[in-house]
């Protein structure tokens, strides 16, 4: 087990944001009970993992830290953003990280947010979209899985600021099921596309989850990726 976990998070000009970022890094402290917990963002929020890394690295608190990437799929900023800020930070601070898998379109996320909405009815899963295929992939796996797994029928769309795309599919499939739908908000924390969901959903009439730090799937997700990454 490492000395020091660094979870990286995207970053929102929301304080909503990056408090719930704090909060996830308290209680996946808590949860772990040895390695400290840090946070670091790629965008908008201080430290950067460079400024996060060096911090620890001064305070000689720390032998060696793995990075979990707090991302839902292998779009752009996993693709791209991630290994810069690890090669810039790596760079400044002379410092090996050991980077860990992103949190990724997990089925027990699904079935937290599952929980959340009336049985039987159906489901517009509301994600941030994305044109890599990687991203595509994942989303259509989980839909088909979420599926198999509830039986329910369950659709994504992409969560803009119109909310155009989550109204047509929602129109989709009350007119395919004769129910209402709700929306499935698949981000991890309180920000711009969680409100984008939510407007969509009072703007049907349509509930809309919450999203997914506060959900203990979240933590034991996060507890694999360490695993896998220092047994690997």
């Amino acid at each position: 087990m490492p000395s020091l976990v660094v979870l990286l998070a995207h970053g929102s000009p929301d304080p909503r944001s990056s408090a719930a970022v704090e909060e996830l890094a308290d209680r996946f402290e808590s949860f772990l009970s040895g390695p400290r917990v840090r946070v670091a963002y790629l965008n908008h929020n201080w430290p950067t993992l460079t400024a996060a890394v060096g911090r620890e690295r001064d305070a000689g608190s720390f032998e060696d830290v793995v990075v979990l990437p707090l991302l839902l799929s292998q779009a752009s900023h996993a693709l791209r953003d991630v290994p810069a800020a690890v090669a810039d930070a790596q760079r400044d601070s002379r410092i090996t990280l050991t980077v860990g898998e992103t949190v990724g379109m997990e089925l027990d996320l699904a079935l937290a947010l599952d929980s959340q909405v009336n049985p039987g009815s159906p489901i517009v899963l509301a994600w941030a979209g994305g044109r890599s295929e990687l991203a595509q992939t994942a989303t259509a796996a989980l839909v088909d899985a979420w599926q198999k797994a509830t039986g329910r029928v369950v659709a994504a769309a992409a969560a803009t600021e119109s909310g155009e795309f989550l109204a047509a599919k929602a129109v989709d499939l009350h007119a395919r099921t004769g129910l209402q739908p709700a929306l499935a908000t698949f981000t991890l924390f309180p920000g711009v596309l969680a409100d984008q969901v939510r407007a969509a959903a009072d703007a049907l009439g349509l509930t809309a989850t919450t999203p997914l730090f506060q959900q203990p799937a979240l933590l034991e997700i996060l507890a694999r990726r360490l695993w896998q990454t220092t047994s690997a």
